[in-house]
């Protein structure tokens, strides 16, 4: 039996260089299946890499070809015999599909051209002389349009018969076209072809990303871990083949090098070699250990989620590819670093390594300081991927103090909406500006938690869920369900309670009294007659209850800003559905009895429903809890003027500017 190779090998092929190799596919795979979809998007994607001016890139390139070379042994088990290669064969573990596809079109172009001999042998256990159909497939005209038949005019099993049309599929789109283009047979013969069957040398050229196994993995095994979950062979697996793969080209320092006889130094580079691969495969596994501390991938992560992420390092190679969120190719990553190796980016696999070690090294230091982990957790929270992978460019070009600057301008700039120049952070309103006011109060609980100084902000747990701005003093009837009557039950009864401890305090108040009467009567009549209840009934009692609030509080000053930054918190969505518009008494028992629980409720929300913005009144063991008061309203103000002071200083600064510079 051949000796294995310790690590696989991975490369990008271009077509030619399939060609003249032998295929084996195993029972394990199931038959021929792309259908009309599949062909025509593959089509089309090359079609517009070959043709459209504005195409990235030197080479398109096909989903991983994965295969794993065959022993003599298995090669005899199996009967294989090929002209090709020296009879060495290759078992396809995934990729068939599109391996098969290819072997179309080289066939179909076998048709066109005489001339040309591209192929390479395939042989389907299942179905021994399948991989003997294409050299069978004939180009045939039917009247103004070109067929493909077989040679014998038939098929003999579902896989030939799948065969046969995805070549009549390939064949009728460069006739017919489709939607988006327009392409002919002139041209399938001509410019495609030519560069479909480019070598990589040329402009531009088809490939394949080439992932062979040389170690002792079970091929069956690997098969299963890549298609029973629908699991693809990703960037990081991908990657981590071009670091240790034995193929992997490392240069030497010529320092080190050059205090050794030339006999010696390719010892040397060997050692080399094994030393910085073992080193990657140490570090590689360190970072992949940190990366699942929720708390750390919180902190970098715009969702707390892996998402697409089996392996979370890829994510620290895609903000290093600068990878954005729209990019769509899967394999995005891995062909910007093997560019990056190409073009001469970097030097060598060793300093692609090192940036991987930096980049990861900046986050963690990030992390573990307080001013950094909340000002950049804020900003990868609202912003993603996108602002981490400027900053860390960033960070490596200025001074600490030109960063801190740049950090800052950045807040600056994502609590301000673009659309509306002048519009300051304090005039915010939940029906004009409800995401930038939203942000602006996620903002104020991260730097109350940074300032405070005894935490830091939990963003593992604020991204548990999904928030929504809740009006502290309850707003109007609107937001009442106008159909489900349980609501209006279970709303009478949370209201009801509030009512009659109040009333307990204030027995001297008749209108409470009479509120208190009228309330109890309508819940009466709920109850006993729920189905002649209507919207219209319930509405009446609860703008009698709001009014009533609303007195209490302009007892004290101007009622509250009911739209404004003062009169809103943050809650999670589920719990600002249950607590809906009742009074403010009921939000505050419902938001205590899920903090008891040990739901996440963000720091100033909970402040403002625990009354601590007015700790330092003489009153503030004995204020009341019922409503949210003038006086409640300024505390809070003032305290969020207080925390977002630089950014509010920063709005006068900048009408200044303008006015200047007009």
């Amino acid at each position: 039996m051949e000796e294995l190779k310790s690590i696989n090998y991975l490369d990008l092929c271009a077509i030619p260089e399939l060609c003249n190799k032998n295929f084996f596919i195993p029972d394990y795979q199931r038959g021929y299946r792309w259908g009309d979809t599949q062909i025509r998007q593959m089509l089309e994607d090359i079609y517009s890499f070959i043709y459209e001016k504005n195409a990235a890139g030197s080479f398109y390139c096909l989903q991983p070809i994965v295969v794993k070379k065959m022993t003599e042994e298995e090669v005899v088990a199996n009967n294989l015999e090929s002209k090709y290669d020296d009879n060495i064969w290759y078992e396809v573990i995934d990729g068939q599909q599109r391996l098969t596809t290819i072997r179309i079109i080289l066939a179909l172009e076998g048709q066109i051209d005489r001339f040309n001999k591209m192929r390479f042998k395939m042989y389907y256990q299942t179905r021994p002389k399948l991989g003997d159909l294409f050299d069978k497939l004939r180009i045939d005209e039917e009247g103004d349009n070109f067929i493909v038949n077989f040679e014998d005019g038939q098929y003999d099993d579902i896989d030939s018969w799948h065969i046969h049309h995805a070549a009549n599929k390939i064949l009728d789109w460069f006739q017919n076209g489709s939607s988006y283009y327009h392409p002919s047979i002139q041209e399938f013969k001509g410019g495609f072809f030519e560069n479909f069957s480019n070598t990589k040398d040329k402009d531009k050229s088809v490939q394949v990303i080439w992932y062979e196994l040389c170690d002792d993995s079970d091929p069956y095994e690997m098969f299963k871990r890549l298609n029973d979950k629908s699991i693809s062979l990703n960037n990081a697996e991908l990657i981590r083949g071009m670091f240790l793969s034995d193929s992997a080209t490392y240069k030497g320092e010529e320092q080190l090098l050059g205090q050794f006889d030339e006999d010696v130094r390719p010892i040397v580079e060997k050692r080399e070699l094994a030393r910085k691969q073992s080193h990657i495969i140490e570090q590689w596994d360190i970072i992949e250990s940190q990366l699942w501390d929720e708390k750390f991938w919180s902190f970098i992560k715009k969702n707390k989620d892996s998402g697409n992420y089996s392996c979370r390092i890829e994510y620290i190679f895609d903000l290093i590819s600068k990878k954005t969120s729209d990019q769509k190719d899967t394999l995005y990553t891995y062909l910007e670093f093997d560019n990056m190796l190409k073009s001469g980016i970097v030097k060598d696999l060793w300093e692609l390594w090192l940036k991987v070690e930096t980049y990861f090294s900046l986050l963690l230091a990030w992390y573990n300081d307080r001013y950094y982990y909340h000002k950049i957790g804020f900003l990868t929270t609202e912003l993603g991927a996108s602002v981490l992978i400027d900053m860390l460019s960033e960070s490596t070009n200025v001074s600490k103090k030109e960063f801190k600057k740049s950090i800052e301008g950045r807040i600056y700039e994502a609590i301000h909406d673009r659309k509306k120049p002048g519009r300051k952070i304090l005039e915010y309103t939940y029906k004009d500006d409800y995401n930038m006011l939203k942000r602006v109060l996620f903002l104020y609980n991260v730097e109350t938690a940074y300032k405070q100084g005894l935490e830091f902000f939990p963003f593992e747990r604020y991204k548990d869920y999904d928030w929504t701005l809740e009006h502290i003093h309850a707003q109007n009837s609107e937001r009442i369900d106008h159909s489900i009557k349980d609501k209006w039950i279970e709303w009478f009864e949370e209201n009801q309670k509030v009512l009659e401890r109040l009333h307990s305090r204030l027995t001297n108040d008749e209108n409470l009294k009479n509120l208190l009467s009228y309330f109890n009567n309508e819940y009466t009549r709920l109850l006993n007659n729920k189905e002649r209840y209507t919207f219209n009934d319930v509405t009446k009692v609860f703008d009698l209850v709001l009014k009533y609030f609303n007195d209490l509080s302009s007892q004290e000053g101007t009622p509250t800003v009911m739209h404004g930054i003062s009169n809103m918190a943050l809650l999670s969505g589920s719990t600002n559905s249950s607590i809906g518009n009742s009074v403010f008494e009921v939000k505050r028992q419902m938001i205590m009895d899920d903090d008891a629980k040990g739901k996440y409720i963000p720091l100033c929300t909970r402040k403002v429903f625990l009354k601590y913005y007015n700790k330092e009144d003489q009153d503030f063991t004995v204020q009341q809890n019922f409503y949210w008061s003038d006086k409640d309203r300024k505390h809070y103000l003032e305290d969020i003027k207080d925390v977002l002071k630089p950014y509010i200083e920063a709005e006068y600064k900048q009408s200044e500017s303008e006015v200047t510079n007009e």
